[in-house]
């Protein structure tokens, strides 16, 4: 493609080179190659760790006594909108047709697919936690509510939920949202029970509790207000940023094949995916980082079990960074003997789980040396998995790497060719799912940052279809942040129970027992 100089002092505006658009280009016109998953990561082909009670108890207790030592943080992907979470009443919304019983028709369309928990669409709204905020808008707005018929009603309700007249939940983001009720009429947003939870673990003797959001520009001063609110009640630190500009994406318009532009011209960006938040991640400085989605929260004494974990996974990745930098200055600042080279490799094998290049055994003790530097020298992710109960999303398996080496992921669906029948049987096979449970560790054993971006797989992006302006559209989203974005890391899985996974994806998850 040809650009013209105003597009190239826009793209150059916005952080993008030329060289990078044309590269997301080819992308959206020629697709990216499958990731090749070899098998499920399962706890029988040691690709889950399955901890007894025993373990359990010692990774925590090693969590609690080395905690002092670390600089901890929780980090947050909290930009994107609820749009989502209320799409089904957004389409009742919109679709609204006054006196031809819409209500009563809208709800049996849905009542195939309600739960066990939901009763009828008007009678479950008490259960939310945002119901009174609700009630006392529309107690102002509309005196004569309960004299209205079922099918006004429900459009009330969702005219003061969803736009600006009321509570405009539906262009708000999630961390926004009222999730939980609790005695005395308390409520939290995802905002604040995220807070909760981050005390119970980043907090030691030597710093304050401290969390990360990444939002949007357009929500700095509500995010801003918020924050200053809850710091008076919780003694945590609450820092924020911003996706960069740099990582947004250019969009293929299905029709023309051309590059999507606005009515006056400009080439159109989008925000890359959450992939693109390893920038904001390689800008943190703790030695520990929790990760975790902004709607995946416990209430109340819930949150223990998915503390009690947290605080595992971390102790464990403690234990084996230490070991990893005890043995990575052994070997740069000594020649290990065969023996001691035989326990490094063991650790790489069995611990890291790295599978080492077809020849490692012919190197002499220099070049295995120098291969298994290479090798532990890099960040290492501690997962937990839950047993699969068919949630949509990523899941751990052996694959390949960007390398050809067989290593552990967390792969999406989209990224495998279910076409495939070898892959789609893999597929099948998988009995745990990725909830985003994760802890990192970053730095090397001197204390430098590793340089993120550079272990980023590029060809574990995905280019999927969205719609723009009402036109169907190709869209690049770059390499997931706990995918492709991590596929050059060491890592490792553990099992965590369902319990500590309690995502709202749709409004009505909060009507679920663990959010009730």
């Amino acid at each position: 493609m040809i650009f013209s100089e105003k597009d190239i002092q826009h793209i150059n505006a916005h952080g993008l080179s030329i060289d990078e658009v044309t590269r997301q280009l080819n992308i959206l016109n020629k697709g990216l190659p499958p990731t090749k998953v070899l098998a499920p990561a399962t706890i029988e082909n040691k690709g889950i760790i399955k901890l007894d009670s025993e373990q359990q108890s010692f990774y925590q207790n090693f969590f609690e006594q080395n905690k002092d030592n670390f600089h901890l943080q929780k980090f947050v992907p909290a930009s994107g909108a609820a749009t989502r979470m209320f799409k089904d009443w957004v389409f009742f919304y919109n679709n609204y047709q006054a006196g031809k019983d819409y209500y009563e028709r809208f709800v049996k369309k849905h009542a195939l697919n309600m739960p066990e928990y939901l009763n009828e669409f008007l009678e479950d709204f008490a259960g939310y936690a945002f119901y009174q905020d609700l009630m006392e808008i529309i107690k102002i707005q509309e005196p004569d509510f309960f004299q209205l018929d079922e099918n006004q009603q429900a459009w009330k309700y969702l005219h003061y939920i969803l736009t600006d007249h009321g509570l405009d939940y539906a262009r708000l983001p999630k961390a926004f949202i009222k999730f939980h009720r609790y005695k005395q009429n308390e409520t939290r947003t995802a905002f604040e029970e995220q807070l909760v939870e981050t005390m119970a673990y980043t907090t030691s003797k030597t710093q304050q509790g401290s969390i990360h959001f990444s939002i949007s520009p357009r929500h700095l001063q509500q995010f801003e207000n918020l924050s200053q609110h809850l710091q008076n009640k919780y003694p945590v630190q609450i820092f924020h940023s911003f996706q960069k500009p740099e990582t947004d994406t250019v969009m293929l318009d299905m029709e023309s094949g051309e590059i999507v532009r606005d009515k006056n011209g400009k080439i159109v960006f989008r925000p890359g995916g959450h992939g693109s938040l390893i920038d904001n991640i390689q800008d943190l400085d703790a030695d520990l980082i929790f990760v975790k989605n902004i709607d995946n929260v416990q209430k109340g004494e819930r949150q223990n079990t998915g503390i009690f974990y947290k605080k595992i996974l971390a102790g464990y990745l403690m234990n084996i960074t230490r070991q990893a930098h005890a043995y990575l200055k052994k070997l740069q600042n000594e020649k290990p003997i065969h023996e001691e080279l035989k326990a490094i490799e063991n650790f790489a094998r069995n611990t890291l789980n790295i599978n080492f290049i077809e020849g490692f055994d012919t190197l002499n003790n220099s070049g295995k040396r120098k291969y298994l530097f290479y090798k532990i020298n890099r960040p290492i992710r501690v997962a937990g998995m839950v047993k699969n109960t068919g949630e949509p999303g990523g899941g751990p398996f052996w694959a390949k790497d960007q390398n050809e080496l067989k290593s552990l992921q967390i792969v999406e669906k989209a990224q495998i060719d279910t076409n495939n029948p070898e892959q789609q049987n893999i597929l099948k096979q998988a009995t745990h799912f990725n909830p985003v449970d994760l802890v990192l560790s970053i730095k090397d054993f001197e204390g430098n940052k590793f340089n993120l971006k550079e272990l980023v797989n590029e060809n574990a992006g995905f280019v999927t279809e969205k719609s723009y302006e009402g036109k169907p559209v190709k869209v690049y989203e770059r390499p997931g942040l706990w995918n492709g974005a991590m596929d050059n890391w060491n890592t490792i899985f553990i099992e965590v129970p369902l319990e500590t996974f309690s995502p709202v994806k749709t409004v009505s998850d909060l009507l679920k027992p663990e959010h009730q």
